[in-house]
């Protein structure tokens, strides 16, 4: 029993004694910290990549005009109409992209304290691959003609009719 009794003395004495409320208030405090930091450097890490993702999207669209510049450079044939849509529904779908992560990537950049890109060199304008409303389309193959109308309609049916012998002259 005399054990008991000095264990639960001991114990007592840990729990109430003054530095155990120091250790446990720094131990709070030091935990607190280390949440802190850790949530400020998961920020940076997604400031970070979205600001990554912003210099991958303006090199690749760099590297995209350069390359259209040198194929309609090269290309003498005019594109069929087709490709007019196809543009203009992807340059709307870049402007809505585009402006809603112009503040994102600005916020960004401030977290990180990376200085704002100065602005890419414009390319000289390049004539379109295909004709707009306003120019006259190039002559090209005639418009096909509608087969002509028979004056005379014609027979659903038609008869056919063949002699075929057997092998022994039966007919």
């Amino acid at each position: 029993m005399d054990t008991i009794k000095d264990q639960a003395n001991l114990v007592s004495q840990l729990l109430f004694s003054a530095d155990t409320g120091d250790i446990y208030r720094k131990t709070l405090a030091r935990t607190w910290d280390i949440l802190r930091e850790v949530g400020v450097l998961l920020w940076l890490i997604i400031c970070l990549t979205f600001v990554g993702g912003e210099w991958f999207y303006r090199t690749a669209v760099g590297l995209g005009r350069s390359t259209r510049t040198w194929y309609i450079g090269l290309s003498e044939k005019d594109t069929s109409a087709d490709a007019q849509p196809i543009t203009s529904t992807g340059q709307a779908l870049l402007d809505t992209v585009q402006s809603s992560t112009s503040y994102l990537l600005a916020q960004a950049r401030q977290q990180l304290g990376i200085p704002e890109p100065e602005p890419q060199p414009t390319a000289p304008p390049v004539a379109p691959p295909f004709p707009t409303p306003d120019e006259p389309t190039p002559s090209g193959p005639p418009a096909p003609v509608e087969p002509p109308t028979p004056a005379e309609p014609l027979s659903p049916v038609a008869t056919v009719s063949a002699q075929v012998e057997d092998e022994d002259g039966l007919v």
